[in-house]
C-alpha cells in the first residue's frame, strides 16, 4: 500500500512540478514581449517573404466583416453597438449581427445603423448551439461572396458584451494585415472589484501573458480568445467547417483545427488593440462559465491529442505539441492552493524526518517556481497590492473549480454550449 501511495505521490509531484515550471517559463517569456510597430526595414523584409497566394491581398484598405452572434443580449448590447459604430467610422468594415432569442428593439437599433441583421434560433437543435450559429455565419459569408456583396479579407467575432476602443482599427498597420492570418486583441475587464471578477481578470491576463505574448515572442501559434481576433476569412471558414460537433464551447476546438491544418497560420498578439467586456462577478454565473471552459480544455486534451500529435510529426509543428501540453494543465486556482500546501507539508516532513520523503523537494521547488511566476506577473500588471485583498477567497474558488472541472468532463456536457449570464 505504501508503495502505491509513493508512486501516486511521485506522479503528482512530477506533474505539478512540470506545470509550475511551464507557468514560470511562459510568464518570463510573456512579460518580455514588447510588440512595436515594424520599422521600414522590417516591413520590406516582411513584404518580400509573404506567400505568393497572399501577394494580391489589399493590405492598405482590407475589407473586414465584424460578426456579432448575440444570444439573448442584455442592455449593454446597445453600448456595444455604439462603440462598434465609432470604431468602424470611415473604414472598410461591415457588420453582420445574428440575433438569437433577442428583444425586438435591438433589431430596430441595428437596422438604423445600417448593419446587416438576421434573427435566428438554434437552441432547439441537437448539439452545440454556438456551432450551429457559427456554421450559419459561414454559409452567410459564402452567400456574401457569391452575391458579390463583399469579399472580406478578415472576419472578427465579437461577443454581445464586447466594447471596442474607438481607436481599435487605427493600431493595425498594413504590415500586420499582410503578414498575419490571425491578430488577437486584448480583452480588458470593465469591472474587477469583487473577488470573482478580480480572479476572472487575472485569469484573462495570465492567458494573454502565457499563451499569447509568450508565443508571439518565440514566433509560435498564439491561442485565440473567443472574441476579438481578426482572422483571415478562408482560415476562419475552414476551421469552423471542421469543428468537432461533440466539443463543448468553441475556441479551443477552433485552435485544434488551426494547428492541424496543412498550412501554418501566422499569428500575433497585439495588446494595444483593446476591447472591454464585463467580467463574471457572481459565483452562480462563474460556475457554469468554468464548466464550459474546463469542458473545452479537457475534451480537447483527451479527444484531440492524437490529431495534434500527428500534425506535430507530419508538419514538424511544435506549436501543436505545446498546445496539447497547455490543454493538460491543472486549473490555475487549484494549482495555486494545492502546490504551496503540499510544499509546506513536504518541508515540515523534512524538518521532522531529516530527509525528503520523495528523495527530492518536488513540492517545495514547485512552490518556489509558482511564487516567482506569480510575483513577476502581478508586479508587471500592477495587481500585486490588489491581489492581497482577494487572496483569502482563493481556496473557496479552488474548491469550486475542482467541482467545475469534474462536472465538465461528464458525457452530458459534450456537444453543448453553456451560455454565461451577464448583469449589465
Amino acid at each position: 500500500m505504501e508503495f502505491i501511495i509513493k508512486v501516486l505521490a511521485y506522479g503528482l509531484a512530477v506533474y505539478l512540478s512540470f506545470y509550475s515550471f511551464y507557468w514560470l517559463l511562459t510568464t518570463i517569456l510573456g512579460i518580455s514581449y514588447r510588440p512595436q510597430k515594424p520599422d521600414l526595414l522590417t516591413k520590406l523584409m516582411g513584404y518580400m517573404s509573404i506567400p505568393k497566394k497572399l501577394a494580391k491581398v489589399n493590405h492598405t484598405n482590407p475589407e473586414i466583416l465584424v460578426i456579432l452572434p448575440a444570444y439573448q443580449p442584455g442592455n449593454i448590447f446597445l453600448k456595444v453597438i455604439e462603440s462598434l459604430e465609432k470604431a468602424i467610422e470611415g473604414r472598410n468594415v461591415k457588420v453582420y449581427v445574428l440575433l438569437q432569442e433577442a428583444d425586438a428593439h435591438f433589431r430596430k437599433h441595428l437596422k438604423k445603423r445600417g448593419f446587416w441583421v438576421e434573427t435566428e434560433k438554434f437552441s432547439h437543435l441537437p448539439g452545440n448551439s454556438y456551432h450551429h450559429a457559427l456554421r450559419h455565419i459561414v454559409h452567410k459569408i459564402n452567400a456574401f461572396q457569391e452575391g458579390e456583396l463583399m469579399n472580406p479579407d478578415f472576419v472578427m467575432l465579437l461577443d454581445k458584451d464586447n466594447l471596442l476602443a474607438p481607436d481599435f482599427f487605427e493600431h493595425i498597420s498594413p504590415y500586420d494585415y499582410l503578414n498575419y492570418d490571425v491578430m488577437q486583441a486584448r480583452r480588458c475587464g470593465i469591472n474587477k472589484n469583487g473577488d470573482i471578477s478580480f480572479f476572472d481578470t487575472v485569469s484573462e491576463g495570465l492567458n494573454d501573458t502565457m499563451f499569447r505574448s509568450a508565443k508571439s515572442l518565440v514566433n509560435g501559434t498564439i491561442e485565440i480568445s473567443g472574441s476579438g481576433a481578426l482572422i483571415r476569412t478562408e482560415l476562419f471558414k475552414e476551421a469552423i467547417t471542421n469543428l468537432d460537433s461533440n466539443a463543448p464551447g468553441y475556441d479551443k476546438n477552433f485552435m485544434v483545427q488551426v494547428l492541424t491544418a496543412s498550412d501554418r497560420a501566422r499569428t500575433v498578439y497585439l495588446p494595444y488593440l483593446q476591447l472591454f467586456e464585463e467580467k463574471t462577478s457572481e459565483l452562480e454565473n462563474y460556475n457554469p462559465q468554468r464548466v464550459r471552459w474546463f469542458g473545452e480544455q479537457y475534451y480537447n486534451a483527451l479527444y484531440s491529442a492524437k490529431k495534434l500529435m500527428k500534425a506535430s510529426v507530419r508538419y514538424g509543428r511544435l506549436s501543436a505539441i505545446e498546445y496539447l501540453i497547455a490543454l493538460w494543465r491543472p486549473p490555475r486556482s487549484v494549482q495555486l492552493v494545492l502546490v504551496p500546501a503540499l510544499g509546506v507539508a513536504e518541508t515540515g516532513m523534512y524538518l521532522w524526518m531529516d530527509y525528503w520523503w520523495l528523495g527530492f523537494p518536488y513540492f517545495a521547488g514547485s512552490t518556489l517556481m509558482l511564487g516567482i511566476a506569480s510575483l513577476l506577473f502581478l508586479t508587471k500588471e500592477g495587481l500585486l497590492s490588489s491581489s492581497l485583498r482577494h487572496i483569502f477567497s482563493l481556496p473557496k474558488l479552488a474548491m469550486s473549480n475542482v467541482m467545475n472541472a469534474s462536472v465538465s468532463v461528464k458525457k452530458e456536457n459534450q456537444g453543448k454550449f453553456i451560455h454565461t449570464q451577464h448583469k449589465l
